[in-house]
C-alpha cells in the first residue's frame, strides 16, 4: 500500500533511490561488516535493488498491489531452485510439491492477463522474484554478521543504479523535481519504506532467523500476501475475480507446504497420541541412515548447506570413532525412525569429546537432550574418563542452556575453516564426576 501512494509522486527508479538512501543513513554510524565490496554489491543489486527496482516498475505498469504482494512471495520457490543449483541444496519430496502448486497457481494467474492485469506487470514481478531468491541464496553463503549493520550498508547499494536510471528516464532535473513537489503521504510513504519496511523489518527477520529455526519464522511471511491483500481492496478497492483467487490461493498453498514444518507436526500429533517417554539405546552402525536423516532435518530447519559426507565424516566411518572401547553411540528411536541421537570419542589426552547431538525439534524441551547427555556422561563414569569437552555451533541457543544447566562451562569460540557453512561454534566443558549445579534436579 505504501508503495502504490510513493508511485503517486515518483517514478519506480526514484521511489528506490528514496527509500534507500533513507535507509542507509545510519551508515554514518553503524561499522561495515566483515565482507568484501564485491560481496556486498553483489547482495545489494539483487536482494534489494533488483527486487525493488522490478516490483516498483511492475506496480507502476498495472499490477495491482494485492496481487504483487502475492507474486514476490514466489521468491521461496526459486530460492529452492537456485539453492539447488548453486548450493548442493536438494529440495525434499514436498518442497517439489509445494514448488509444483505454486506453479500451477501462477498459470491459473497468467490466464487473468488482459483484466486489469498487464503482461508486462506481471513479467516484472517475476523478475522481482527471482532477483529476490538469488539475493537470498548470495545471503545464505556469509558468515555470522550483525544483521542491522548488514542491512544498512546493502541500503547503500541501490541508489546508484536507480539515480542512474532516474537520470536517464525522467531527466537530470526529475528527481529534485519529484521530491520538492511530492504530496506529504508520498514522503510518508517514502520514509516508512525506508525505515521501517527496510531497516527495522529486515532487522527484526534477520534477528529471528539467528535465534530460532527457519522452521519456526518463516511460515509467518505466509501473512504478507494477505495483508497485502486485504489493505490494497480496502483502501484502493481492488477486486479479484475467481479464477484469479483460485490461483493465488494455490501459490499460498504451494508456499504453506514448503515453508510450515509439516513433518513435525503430524510426529507431534503422533507422539501425543502414543503419550510415551522414549528410551536412549546403544547405537550401531545400522542406525547411521537413520541420524544421517536426523541431522540432516535439523540443518533444514536453520537453512544450512547439508552434504553429508562432508558435514559429518564421522559417522561414514562409525566403528573407527564409536566402536568400543574408543567410544559410544546412542540414539533415541520412534518406530524405525531415529529422532534423536549423540556420539561420545574418546582423545588422546584422555578425556573424551561428546559429538552429534541431535534432537527432532518436538523433542527438544522434554528432557530427551538432557537424557542423551547422562548418557554419554554414564559412559565416561564407567570408562573413567575425567573430563568431557564438547563443540556447539553458535547458532543452537537451546542446546547451550541445556549444556549449562548441566554443568559445562563455556571455554571458547573457534571458526571452522573452508565450513560450508561458515560455522563458529562454542566449547564446552565439565567435570565427569556427579557435578550438579545448585537447583538442577
Amino acid at each position: 500500500m505504501a508503495t502504490k501512494i510513493g508511485l503517486e509522486s515518483f517514478s519506480p527508479p526514484q521511489l528506490t533511490a528514496l527509500r534507500f538512501l533513507i535507509a542507509a543513513v545510519p551508515a554514518l554510524v553503524l561499522p561495515r561488516p566483515a565482507l568484501s565490496w564485491s560481496r556486498l554489491i553483489a547482495i545489494g543489486s539483487t536482494l534489494f535493488a533488483g527486487q525493488f527496482l522490478l516490483q516498483f516498475f511492475a506496480i507502476a505498469n498495472g499490477l495491482p498491489p494485492g496481487l504483487a504482494a502475492v507474486l514476490v512471495q514466489t521468491q521461496a520457490l526459486f530460492t529452492i531452485v537456485f539453492a539447488a543449483m548453486a548450493m548442493r541444496e536438494r529440495p525434499t519430496t514436498r518442497q517439489v510439491s509445494g514448488v509444483t502448486v505454486a506453479f500451477g497457481g501462477l498459470v491459473l494467474i497468467v490466464l487473468t492477463i488482459g483484466q486489469d492485469l498487464t503482461v508486462a506487470g506481471f513479467c516484472l514481478a517475476m523478475g522481482s522474484a527471482v532477483s529476490w531468491a538469488i539475493g537470498n541464496v548470495l545471503l545464505k553463503r556469509i558468515s555470522d554478521v550483525e544483521m542491522l549493520d548488514l542491512i544498512v550498508w546493502l541500503s547503500l547499494v541501490p541508489p546508484l543504479p536507480a539515480l542512474a536510471l532516474s537520470l536517464m528516464l525522467d531527466g537530470p532535473a526529475g528527481f529534485p523535481r519529484a521530491v520538492s513537489s511530492a504530496s506529504w503521504l508520498a514522503v510518508a510513504a517514502a520514509l516508512y519504506l525506508g525505515v521501517v519496511a527496510t531497516i527495522l523489518a529486515y532487522a527484526i527477520w534477520g534477528r529471528l532467523l539467528r535465534r530460532y529455526p527457519a522452521a519456526t519464522v518463516t511460515p509467518f511471511a505466509l501473512l504478507v500476501p494477505f495483508v497485502g491483500g486485504y489493505s490494497s481492496a480496502l483502501v484502493f478497492g481492488e477486486r479479484f475475480g475467481l479464477l484469479r483467487l483460485a490461483g493465488m490461493a494455490l501459490v499460498l498453498l504451494g508456499i504453506a507446504v514448503i515453508v510450515l514444518p509439516w513433518d513435525r507436526m503430524m510426529m507431534d500429533k503422533r507422539a501425543r497420541s502414543r503419550g510415551s517417554a522414549l528410551a536412549v539405546s546403544l547405537g550401531r552402525s545400522a542406525d547411521v541412515p537413520g541420524v544421517v536423516e536426523l541431522i540432516g532435518r535439523v540443518y533444514l530447519e536453520y537453512g544450512f548447506v547439508y552434504v553429508p559426507e562432508v558435514e559429518v565424516p564421522d559417522l561414514y566411518r562409525f566403528d573407527q570413532h564409536y566402536a568400543a572401547p574408543r567410544g559410544a553411540f546412542f540414539v533415541v528411536r520412534e518406530g524405525s525412525a531415529v529422532v534423536g541421537s549423540v556420539g561420545v570419542e574418546r582423545l588422546d589426552d584422555g578425556s573424551a569429546e561428546l559429538h552429534r547431538l541431535y534432537l527432532d525439534a518436538r523433542l527438544r524441551g522434554r528432557g530427551t537432550g538432557r537424557a542423551l547427555v547422562e548418557a554419554v556422561l554414564e559412559w565416561c563414569r564407567s570408562q573413567n574418563v575425567p573430563r568431557l569437552i564438547l563443540w556447539s555451533d553458535t547458532r543452537f541457543d537451546q542446546a547451550h542452556r541445556l549444556y549449562e544447566r548441566m554443568g559445562f562451562q563455556r571455554t571458547g569460540e573457534r571458526v571452522l575453516p573452508d565450513d560450508l557453512n561458515q560455522t563458529r561454534e562454542y566449547g564446552f566443558e565439565r567435570p565427569v564426576g556427579d557435578l550438579r549445579p545448585s537447583g538442577w534436579y
